[in-house]
């Protein structure tokens, strides 16, 4: 029986892309797994939080409200893994140095309303 010759790992990657940018692709089709499976696992969930202590505040993108972005509330546990995603996702993106206007920056706090984190005032 024949067995495929096995091919040098340079020579198995697309044309025009380094190991490292591979690597970042593939950080980022993790992140963004993370990011739709942990929601999908929200939703079915009876409740995500039962106080406001359970929840924080996040950049809701690349930049924060100090970057010209905006901000979301999530459950505390949730926190570590969003912003893995987010570094992912956001590597090498450049914000602003200027306050956002956009409304969810205008909240000090998250709070825990009805089982779900959102922004308080």
């Amino acid at each position: 029986m024949k067995q495929a010759p096995v091919q040098d790992s340079a020579a198995a990657r697309p044309s025009g892309y380094t190991e490292r940018q591979l690597m970042r692709i593939a950080a980022v089709i993790a992140g963004l797994v993370l990011a739709f499976t942990s929601g999908a696992a929200a939703k079915g969930a009876a409740a995500v939080c039962k106080a406001d202590s359970d929840c924080v505040l996040v950049p809701d993108d690349c930049c924060g409200c100090t970057g010209g972005g905006k901000q979301k509330a999530l459950p505390k546990k949730d926190r570590a893994g969003a912003e893995r995603a987010r570094q992912a996702r956001c590597a090498g993106a450049l914000c602003a140095e200027v306050m956002s206007q956009d409304p969810s920056c205008a909240a000090t706090s998250a709070i825990c309303k009805e089982g779900k984190c959102t922004l308080g005032s």
